[in-house]
């Protein structure tokens, strides 16, 4: 079997227990309680490991795209992004796992990925519009069209309540389906965050990180240039986040800020990279990374605000 997810071990530590590094290194912490969440992202991560026909193991990133195209029914309108061969592989390999499970382990898994009330409320517009057909565009005034979405979204919230009121024995196929298919984008998530693992072959240079401060959760590290009196900061701390899980026992996902900056000629800092990530674990990976990649060439690094060279010719 292809080890092509054999470098994801440098973060994740032993393939005996990569899913539950996974699953905290995305930030679903509480995912490793669950034997269900944890055999489903294994069986898959093996399914896709073991898939012929794979150069690249970086073709698996399309994965993170999945919620605009799986489960989407095909309209000559509005053209979906492409998803290959592997990715299409996967998401039905996943797809038929999920079917598969007892409405009591959807809801398990649903719980330990603290699944999105909106993403499932999306899910369900998308199977009922595959179980009815695609409907019809229909041309109505824009006052009408309004108070028409209104009241279809209140439907839809009452429908993804029968998930939260009802025993999972009695959940209507379509709130079944919905959930599943919900889930199958989260969990190709997890797969997407593997195959970004194992891209490198080695890990970043370490920073020495330091807490900013008592009274909040973040932390900074400095480097200095070589060759220069300038600093680079790496920092990440806790984003606004608003996403809101569908089952009140589920964690609320959090969102970790990271960037990278250098201290410009006046004291004032220069940003140089940043992004969001799901956990402190993943957000420290991508500074330290922006890092290594920044002082590997600081003379010709500029700020992707201010166009401002690192290093100021002299």
């Amino acid at each position: 079997m292809a080890q092509r997810f054999e470098n994801a071990g440098l973060v994740l530590g032993p393939v005996s227990g990569r899913s539950a590094a996974l699953c905290r290194f995305a930030g679903y912490p509480d995912a490793e309680k669950s034997t269900a969440t944890l055999a489903v992202v294994e069986a898959v991560l093996d399914f896709a490991e073991g898939l012929e026909g794979v150069d690249d193991v970086g073709e698996f990133l399309e994965l993170w795209q999945l919620a605009h195209v799986w489960g989407h029914t095909p309209d000559p309108y509005v053209e979906l992004p492409p998803l290959g061969t592997a990715n299409t592989a996967v998401a039905g390999h996943l797809q038929t796992l999920l079917e598969q499970l007892t409405p009591e382990h959807l809801r398990e898994l649903g719980i330990a990925l603290s699944v999105s009330h909106d993403m499932v409320a999306l899910a369900l517009e998308l199977v009922e519009e595959a179980a009815a057909g695609r409907r019809e565009f229909r041309v109505m005034p824009m006052a009408a069209a309004e108070v028409e979405d209104r009241l279809n979204e209140e439907r839809i919230g009452d429908a993804v309540d029968v998930l939260l009121l009802e025993s999972p024995g009695d959940w209507p196929p379509l709130q079944r389906a919905a959930l599943a298919l919900a889930l199958v984008w989260d969990v190709a998530g997890l797969i997407a965050y593997t195959a970004q693992l194992s891209s490198v072959d080695a890990l970043p240079a370490p920073l020495l990180w330091q807490a900013a401060g008592a009274d909040h959760i973040c932390a900074s590290a400095r480097v200095p240039v070589p060759g220069t009196d300038l600093l680079v900061w790496a920092k990440v701390g806790p984003r606004p986040f608003d996403r809101r899980p569908l089952w009140s026992q589920a964690a609320p996902l959090g969102l970790w800020g990271w960037s990278v900056d250098w201290q410009g000629t006046g004291d004032w800092p220069v940003p140089y990279q940043g992004g969001r990530s799901p956990s402190m674990a993943a957000a420290r990976w991508r500074a330290q990374w922006a890092t290594q990649n920044l002082l590997a060439d600081p003379y010709r690094a500029t700020s992707p605000v201010t166009d401002e060279l690192l290093i100021t010719p002299r």
